[in-house]
């Protein structure tokens, strides 16, 4: 079988919807060939009970039917205040040393980086950050990342790069997310 060109890196922004969709679909892409993918996920906490927070329903979906690893690092709810940044600031910590380990492993062939970008627009990471994280990792694993703003050291590091615009959304209408469709 010919080795697969593995290893380049992906950044989706924009404040346009898609950008996780896009990584999801990644994702499924690599499970037909038979890769081995990893969904690493920022400021998002699944709850199953929907009591306290967010149901994602690709996590159901890739932990539960497909055997697919999440890690999460996220509570609740939306981190938007300064108080709320400072509380997370030890998480986000953790979160870039247990984020550094799945680069560096070789147990990956796809690892999505969904709104670690967003990290970075809240202060909790630098773009130097994620680029060291980045530069020390398995070079053969392809690597997907998704945020909001345009990171400029990030687009010039990255192989790919596809910004997202939002045009017309049904929530400008009042239109609340949608199950199946939004989460």
């Amino acid at each position: 079988m010919k080795q697969l060109d593995l290893g380049k890196i992906h950044f989706y922004y924009g404040m346009g919807t898609g950008k996780t969709s896009i990584a999801m679909g990644r994702i499924v892409r690599c499970l037909g060939h038979n890769l081995r993918p990893i969904l690493v996920q920022f400021l998002k906490k699944h709850d199953p009970s929907s009591s306290k927070g967010f149901f994602y329903g690709e996590y159901i979906t890739f932990t539960e039917r497909l055997q697919i690893p999440v890690i999460q690092f996220g509570n609740y709810s939306f981190v938007k205040t300064p108080a709320q940044i400072e509380a997370n600031r030890k998480l986000a910590a953790d979160a870039l040393k247990k984020t550094q380990e799945i680069l560096k492993s070789t147990d990956y062939d796809l690892i999505v980086l969904d709104e670690i970008g967003s990290m970075v627009e809240l202060g909790l990471y630098s773009e130097d950050d994620i680029i060291l994280v980045l530069k020390d990792r398995n070079q053969k694993a392809e690597i997907i990342m998704t945020g909001h703003k345009p990171l400029e050291k990030i687009i010039d590091m990255a192989d790919y790069v596809t910004y997202l615009q939002e045009i017309k959304h049904p929530f400008q209408k009042g239109v609340q997310a949608r199950k199946g469709v939004e989460f």
